[in-house]
């Protein structure tokens, strides 16, 4: 590792927290650790075949954790959908009892 490539190493360390993060659910430590992985991202780095494999898992990182959060947003909603079901149903019985 070249002090250049440093920002990247670094993102990635940040990203990978992210990603154990996601998976463990925790998803409100994202946007602080996102906050500190930004600046580092946008850090200059070297036109290399390390940089571009330190880019490559970063992007698998990322791909993973958009794709627990479409799989969280799902599970969020079909519980939305159930309460909503649930709700219509004690409404319907608290009417007809009463």
């Amino acid at each position: 590792m070249t002090a250049g490539h440093v920002p990247l190493e670094r993102a990635l360390a940040v990203s990978t927290s992210m990603l154990a993060a996601a998976r463990e659910g925790h998803w409100d430590s994202l946007p602080g650790l996102d906050a500190e992985r930004q600046p580092l991202l946008r850090a200059g780095h070297p036109h290399d075949t390390r940089s571009r494999e330190l880019l490559q898992q970063l992007l698998a990182c990322n791909e993973e954790m958009l794709d627990l959060a479409a799989r969280a947003r799902t599970e969020v909603t079909d519980a939305l959908g159930r309460h909503g079901y649930a709700h219509q149903a004690l409404r319907a019985y608290v009417d007809l009892a009463g």
